[in-house]
C-alpha cells in the first residue's frame, strides 16, 4: 500500500522536476511563435505537433524547412496542373512563370536544409528569406497583371513557413554567439 507521504514525493517530483521541464521546451515554440508575422498559423501548424514539444531548436528548423519543402512541392504540383488547364493565356503564363518561381524556393529551401545541419544560420536565414522572395513575386505578377491570384493562400501559408525559418535562424545565431 502507497502511503500519503510516497503520494507527496510523487507530487513533488512531478511538479518540481517534469512539469518545469516540459514547459521550458514549449517556450522555444512559443518564444519563436511569438516572434513571426503570423502568431496563430505558427503555433497552430507546430502546437498539433508532438515532436515540437520536446524539439530544440535545430530540430523546429529541420521541421520547418521540411514543412516549407512539403508545401512548396504540393504547391508547385498544383500550379502545373492549373497551368496545364488554362484557357486564358494571360493566366496560364502566370501560372507557368510561378512554376519557375517555386522551382527557385524549393532550391533555396533545401539549401536552407544543408546549412541547418551544418549550423550556418546566417546562410538558412538568408535562404529562407529568398525563398519568401520567389513566392512573393509570383503572388506579384498576379497584381501587376490585375488579375486575380489562385495562388494567394498557398503563396501566404509558403511565406509564412520562411520566416518561422527566419526567426529560427536567427534564435539559433544567437545561442550560438552566446
Amino acid at each position: 500500500m502507497v502511503s500519503p507521504l510516497n503520494y507527496r514525493i510523487i507530487f513533488l517530483l512531478v511538479n518540481g522536476f517534469l512539469l518545469p521541464m516540459a514547459h521550458a521546451t514549449s517556450t522555444i515554440l512559443e518564444e519563436v511563435c511569438h516572434k513571426v508575422v503570423d502568431i496563430d498559423f505558427c503555433l497552430n501548424v507546430f502546437g498539433s505537433d508532438p515532436a515540437t514539444r520536446t524539439a530544440s531548436l535545430p530540430q523546429l528548423g529541420q521541421l520547418a524547412i521540411a514543412k516549407a519543402t512539403d508545401k512548396a512541392s504540393t504547391t508547385r504540383t498544383d500550379i502545373k496542373a492549373r497551368s496545364f488547364f488554362a484557357t486564358d493565356p494571360k493566366i496560364r503564363d502566370l501560372l507557368n512563370q510561378c512554376v519557375h518561381e517555386y522551382d527557385d524556393a524549393l532550391v533555396l529551401i533545401r539549401m536552407a536544409a544543408v546549412d541547418l545541419k551544418k549550423a550556418r544560420y546566417a546562410f538558412v536565414y538568408q535562404h529562407a528569406s529568398g525563398a519568401a522572395r520567389e513566392v512573393f513575386a509570383c503572388e506579384q505578377g498576379f497584381i501587376d497583371k490585375s488579375v486575380p491570384s489562385p495562388l494567394t493562400r498557398a503563396n501566404l501559408q509558403l511565406r509564412d513557413y520562411c520566416n518561422i525559418i527566419e526567426v529560427i535562424a536567427n534564435f539559433s545565431d544567437h545561442e550560438k554567439t552566446k
